[in-house]
């Protein structure tokens, strides 16, 4: 019975986050391949720590993790791109990194109401309410996310463009040699980055899972954005698969 409940609570997400998929506007720069959104097991491996060099040795399929927690009134889904490469035209260290792993969130308010579309750069968060549509802008080279159009040449991707893969093929691994580092929310020990080391000194810059992103100028603490998206609501989660350890 347990796995079956478990079968059916993965086909919902997969049919809510299907349901809310963005159309994405990928920018174009100068390394076309870097811009190319795609699995972490790109290149047939685990291993976070060769992707850079990988990136022009495998081919890129267009993907994209999500993943759904639902409340009483809302459903909260996280949609997150994957780059092998933070790149840029002149690159120094922190400026560019290997790995890179950016995001949005889109709050649904039940049954079917497009409620509020976040969308993360760089650690700064922007926060459109009601919007009409969900549809992004992916800048080129540093892969920060936007609402609004592009300004560079670019690639649109359709929902049925790309894969939709759950977030818990990454947080399923997260005690194994993907990730690095770590840090403390509400008394449990979090994997902090993806493991990396082009480009990347003493862990600065390293990219960031969903539930370690940090929100500069903002209230939310280092991960908190994710893992408790009612924060200030007087409201229950009635699925949330990251609350366990």
């Amino acid at each position: 019975m347990g796995l079956l409940l478990l079968f059916i609570q993965l086909c919902w997400a997969a049919s809510v986050a299907s349901r809310w998929a963005p159309v994405i506007h990928q920018e174009i720069g100068s390394e076309p391949r870097a811009d190319e959104f795609t699995r972490v097991d790109f290149d047939g491996d685990w291993n976070a720590k060769n992707n850079w060099e990988h990136l022009t040795k495998f081919p890129r399929p267009a993907s994209v993790y999500y993943a759904v927690i639902e409340s009483e009134h809302f459903y909260f889904i996280t949609y997150a791109l994957f780059f092998p490469r933070d790149y840029a035209s002149l690159c120094f260290w922190m400026h560019c990194h290997e790995n890179d792993f950016e995001g949005l969130r889109v709050t649904v308010k039940k049954p079917a109401t497009l409620w509020r579309l976040e969308t993360l750069a760089h650690n700064r968060l922007s926060v459109l309410e009601e919007p009409k549509k969900n549809e992004i802008m992916v800048e080129r080279e540093g892969h920060g996310i936007y609402a609004k159009p592009a300004s560079a040449p670019f690639k649109t991707y359709q929902p049925q463009d790309y894969e939709l893969i759950s977030l818990d093929e990454l947080w399923q691994r997260r005690k194994s040699d993907l990730f690095h580092g770590e840090f403390v929310y509400q008394g449990r020990t979090l994997p902090a980055n993806f493991s990396g080391d082009d480009w990347i000194i003493w862990g600065l810059a390293a990219a960031k899972p969903p539930w370690a992103w940090e929100m500069w100028g903002t209230d939310w603490e280092k991960g908190e954005w994710f893992l408790h998206p009612l924060k200030g609501v007087k409201e229950r989660y009635l699925h949330h698969p990251y609350l366990g350890d």
